[in-house]
């Protein structure tokens, strides 16, 4: 059944309320949410009103159709999200917190710090090893210093950096 535009909202509300209901159930919504899902397509109507719709009826269950695309793709989100929250829980993985985050950058400037103030030798070697993957050997030849003497270098330096973490 078709209607003019200038049928009042009232109108068309009552008399295709009952029927949108029904059209939301057999598409798998509970009461009340196909009671909501009709009132959204009266506020869309509302909203579009100005516009000349030639056939009220169709055009309200096409509201109707798109009403549930939405909301199939929101739910589709949402399961995806919780899919990806299990998945993390499941891996123990930890979630990204920024006061950890925060924690870990201030941690890391410490020790950067604290390597900052190694003596220079000692915070060459220490560098190189730690954190440009040089062997023990490379370092040796470059310094010319002895295989044995790089270790110690290397000692020292945990041994400096720790202390002060302890201290600090």
């Amino acid at each position: 059944m078709s209607s003019p535009t200038s049928e009042p909202l009232s109108l068309v509300s009552r008399r295709l309320r009952p029927a949108l209901i029904a059209f939301f159930r057999r598409r798998g919504a509970h009461a009340a949410e196909a009671e909501d899902l009709s009132q959204d397509v009266f506020e869309r109507l509302a909203r579009a009103r100005a516009a000349k719709v030639e056939r009220i009826d169709q055009y309200i269950f096409q509201i109707a159709v798109n009403l549930l695309r939405d909301r199939a793709r929101r739910e589709n989100v949402r399961q995806a999200y919780s899919s990806a929250w299990a998945a993390m829980d499941e891996a123990d993985v930890d979630m990204v917190d920024p006061y950890r985050i925060v924690a870990g950058r201030q941690q890391l400037e410490r020790i950067a710090g604290l390597v900052e103030d190694l003596p220079d030798k000692t915070r060459d070697i220490y560098i190189l090893h730690r954190f440009e993957n040089f062997d023990k050997a490379a370092i040796a030849n470059s310094f010319g210093l002895s295989v044995r003497m790089v270790e110690i270098h290397l000692k020292r330096a945990l041994t400096m950096i720790f202390e002060r973490m302890d201290n600090g």
